[in-house]
């Protein structure tokens, strides 16, 4: 296992379910949420990942797809936002997020869900100050439960059939996860932007920096 690394089936041409995944150290009492914010204080949506460009329509660059309960089908990313609170979506805030399951997870439970990051012609580069933060948005009423947040590693030999995952360190000083080429590597981490309208990223890997 080891960091950086892709992982499995990320994108949006793919409809596989082991590509993310929580664990939940104790049982929760409502279904999560998977939210995106500018940051940890999880109040604001001003990145440009929210607001999009000209290029993209003014739309959010980064959707989400619940595959807890099954799979999606291929080219899954919805065309325009939706209402929050479906199990697919593209991320902003409490204004469109993701469910990620139908059952309320017990001690020990997972969720797991798939995304894909749009990058329009016209995007800003460098883009440093593009991407926020994912939240994941829970309930309890007994412990409170601790969260692990996993990806599918490639480099350890990860498939959509017989998964391996590794912990993914989340806060400020954490892991991000990053859009990038096809064929990308540890050292070459990047996304091109295409001439006219916009690219999927064709690869989602977690990164240290």
């Amino acid at each position: 296992m080891s960091i950086p690394s892709n992982a499995a089936g990320a994108g949006n041409n793919s409809s596989a379910q082991n590509v993310f995944r929580i664990r939940f150290s104790q049982s929760l009492s409502a279904n999560p949420t998977l939210e995106s914010w500018d940051d940890s204080t999880f109040s604001t949506t001003a990145r440009e990942q929210f607001t999009g460009t000209a290029g993209n329509g003014n739309i959010p660059y980064l959707s989400a797809v619940a595959t807890t309960d099954s799979a999606p089908v291929a080219n899954w990313k919805p065309v325009a936002p939706v209402a929050g609170g479906a199990t697919i979506n593209r991320l902003k805030g409490l204004t469109n997020f993701v469910n990620l399951s139908t059952i309320i997870p017990v001690a020990g439970g997972t969720v797991r869900y798939n995304l894909n990051f749009e990058v329009p012609f016209d995007a800003t580069v460098p883009s440093t100050n593009t991407f926020g933060v994912l939240a994941c948005r829970f309930s309890f009423s007994g412990a409170t439960p601790s969260l692990t947040w996993q990806f599918n590693d490639v480099s350890a030999g990860g498939t959509e059939g017989a998964p391996q995952w590794t912990t993914i360190t989340p806060g400020a000083a954490g892991n991000f996860i990053r859009p990038t080429d096809a064929g990308a590597n540890s050292a070459n981490l990047v996304i091109t932007k295409p001439t006219s309208s916009v690219v999927d990223a064709a690869q989602v890997w977690v990164s240290n920096t």
